[in-house]
């Protein structure tokens, strides 16, 4: 697996009639040098992976990122996005799809091998309104690693799965 610590972003494919990817097949998304901005990068890689989804042509690239990652996780993906700078180490945030299939699951813990000590927050429940994403966050503990972290979101919101 490559590393995240060279992208933006990183995107779990899901189960969906609109891309012929296995699910749980990762993709790395923008590389760092190459793309300055999340949002740049996410709307790229959704019109090219996403052709035929006409709200990834609509949206503009002045819009907050979480728009598009709202649209890619309705698409069953899961995305986790790279915030990991000087000023602040490593942090992250992964964002879930209302259901997790296991090899997305699979995936997810691959990734956590990756950034055990990042700080990282889950967002889920996720929803569009009048142009906004509504959604809910589990933030991390410091002092906590990751893997603690997701194991505990995972426990306490009982996340559902699909088979």
């Amino acid at each position: 697996m490559e590393s995240i610590d060279n992208y933006k972003a990183l995107i779990i494919n899901g189960v969906n009639d609109k891309s012929n990817d296995v699910d749980g097949h990762v993709d790395f998304v923008g590389p760092i040098g190459e793309c300055d901005y999340h949002i740049d990068c996410l709307l790229e890689y959704a019109r090219e992976k996403y052709p035929n989804v006409s709200i990834f042509q609509r949206i503009t690239d002045r819009c907050e990122p979480d728009v598009p990652i709202y649209f890619l996780t309705w698409l069953n993906n899961v995305v986790y996005i790279n915030i990991s700078g000087n000023r602040n180490g490593k942090y992250g945030m992964l964002f879930l799809p209302d259901e997790v299939t296991e090899n997305q699951m699979k995936a997810i813990y691959e990734l956590v091998k990756q950034i055990s000590k990042a700080h990282v927050d889950i967002v889920y429940d996720m929803d569009f309104d009048d142009g906004f994403v509504i959604s809910k966050e589990f933030n991390y503990e410091r002092g906590k690693a990751f893997e603690e972290s997701l194991n505990e979101f995972f426990k306490k919101f009982n996340q559902k799965k699909s088979k």
